[in-house]
């Protein structure tokens, strides 16, 4: 079955997924693997270099380190922030990553954050003016991540 979206000549919603050492891989290969499967454009941007690894010593290439490759702020994109694992912490004590957050607050991006009740959660609730995404407190990752790939959906049709 053929998506819409998917062949889709338009230009395509960036998302992007920001990852430190100490990731949940569970938390980011789900993200990736959904919007990918999709036909949406996902890219993982590390903090320092582009091999990263998890909380149990996965290595992961990103993509992207965060220094080679600048967001461009007034695309309508998505930053995703998972709080698994050490990241949420490595990302919420990264001053890169506050800047970031500013920067999306007077662009057109959007910010989703996988866990509401997390530090990160509260110093992006401080730092942006905009609603971020976040899961309720009953969703678990599988109906938030299906909800985000929906609404990436239905940003890139509309």
């Amino acid at each position: 079955m053929s998506l819409p979206y998917r062949n889709s000549k338009k230009k395509r919603q960036e998302s992007f997924i920001l990852i430190g050492d100490g990731f949940d891989e569970l938390e980011v290969v789900y993200f990736l693997h959904k919007f990918r499967q999709a036909g949406l454009s996902i890219k993982s941007v590390s903090l320092f270099d582009k091999l990263v690894f998890s909380r149990q010593g996965v290595g992961l290439k990103a993509d992207y380190a965060l220094a080679e490759r600048p967001f461009n702020l007034n695309n309508n994109c998505l930053l995703i922030l998972p709080t698994g694992g050490r990241n949420g912490e490595i990302l919420r004590h990264d001053a890169r990553v506050k800047s970031l957050l500013q920067a999306f607050n007077g662009g057109n991006g959007r910010v989703a954050i996988t866990n509401s009740s997390s530090d990160l959660a509260s110093d992006v609730g401080q730092l942006m003016e905009k609603p971020t995404y976040q899961p309720n407190t009953d969703q678990d990752l599988g109906d938030f991540v299906e909800l985000l790939t929906d609404r990436a959906a239905i940003n890139l049709t509309a």
